[in-house]
């Protein structure tokens, strides 16, 4: 999945992640930059056959500053589908074939800090999931359901750096996209027999998130969040992870644990994710595992492991932005998912 790289991150994954991007402007006080990326992928499931993708990716993002450090920014960009794929989806029937990502602009002052209003990630993603989310594909099944899975709309972000600490926290204002979309609401692995209509409307959400450079190799996270929706639903997101780094290997383990109220009935999900990356010459291998267990106060048939998945993939980097991909993913359900992909990044 691998959607953002979080704070403190090792100069690992900088390497592996980092898009260049085209700057339009660039003076001593100003830039504007133009970033994206075009990427295939040709994908065999042991169940459901074979298939592919084609999944380009455009933004825009710039800065202004003084000499006193007060900066303003923004950033926005959209994932886009191509012709074939938007026939093959439910987007057929003339919907819109953009996918709004990063949508926001923001203020920093020196000393005191950013803040940031719009669509972005939560604190809960940046400083503790994302430990995990190095994948190129899939990734962040034990924490599927946790705050923050998906870029949250209507957010009010701050965000500053003490020494060695990083902290973020954030209000997100109401919003009714509904519970299964891409919005940084509930998101479901399963219902666990709660009422899911007291879900579809959320009315506002809190969360805070510390990240703390142990030492240079090694970080320390936690994350808390709490939703509110209709009807007295209520959902509270904890996260504890880790990180070290030593020379070209990484490896971070995540945690997280979740409790859904509709009301009435309650429903806890526990996640467990590790993972590992590392770096030799041209070549990025990464490994990972996900387990996830859910305990429903309804009934014991909804008291399962929504999560099994082992990850297993590498990638060569041709030029500095442009990397072929192969990985396997294992999955709950005992299938096998194979991926093959061409990625040019800018």
């Amino acid at each position: 999945m691998k959607k953002a790289i979080f704070t403190l991150a090792t100069p690992l994954l900088l390497a592996a992640t980092a898009a260049n991007a085209a700057s339009i402007i660039k003076t001593d006080n100003s830039s504007l930059d133009i970033y994206g990326r075009a990427k295939f992928t040709a994908t065999n499931n042991s169940v459901s056959g074979s298939s592919s993708s084609f999944s380009p990716r455009l933004g825009v993002k710039g800065q202004i500053k003084d000499e006193s450090g007060t900066s303003a920014f923004f950033q926005t960009g959209w994932d886009m589908q191509s012709a074939s794929d938007k026939r093959s989806s439910n987007l057929r029937n003339g919907g819109d074939n953009l996918k709004a990502r990063y949508q926001f602009v923001g203020l920093g002052f020196e000393g005191i800090g950013k803040f940031t209003f719009g669509q972005n990630d939560t604190p809960f993603y940046t400083l503790v999931t994302s430990a995990t989310d190095i994948f190129n594909y899939d990734g962040l099944e034990a924490s599927a359901g946790t705050y923050g899975y998906d870029w949250a709309p209507n957010e009010a972000l701050y965000s500053n750096t003490f020494g060695k600490l990083s902290v973020e926290a954030s209000y997100q204002f109401k919003t009714t996209e509904g519970g299964k979309s891409d919005n940084g609401d509930i998101l479901d692995v399963f219902d666990a027999g709660l009422n899911s209509a007291n879900f579809k409307t959320q009315n506002n959400a809190y969360s805070a998130a510390a990240a703390y450079a142990l030492t240079d190799a090694l970080n320390l996270r936690a994350g808390y969040a709490y939703q509110t929706f209709t009807n007295n639903a209520n959902k509270s997101n904890y996260g504890l992870a880790a990180d070290y780094t030593v020379g070209n290997l990484y490896f971070a383990g995540v945690y997280t644990h979740n409790k859904e109220d509709d009301g009435q009935n309650t429903a806890s999900r526990n996640g467990y994710e590790v993972a590992a990356s590392y770096n030799m010459d041209k070549y990025t291998f990464t490994t990972g595992y996900a387990y996830g267990t859910q305990d429903s106060d309804i009934k014991a048939s909804d008291d399962i492991a929504y999560a099994k998945a082992f990850k297993l993939g590498v990638a060569y980097h041709v030029f500095s932005n442009v990397t072929t991909i192969a990985q396997v993913t294992h999955n709950t359900n005992g299938s096998n998912s194979y991926y093959g992909g061409l990625n040019y990044s800018f």
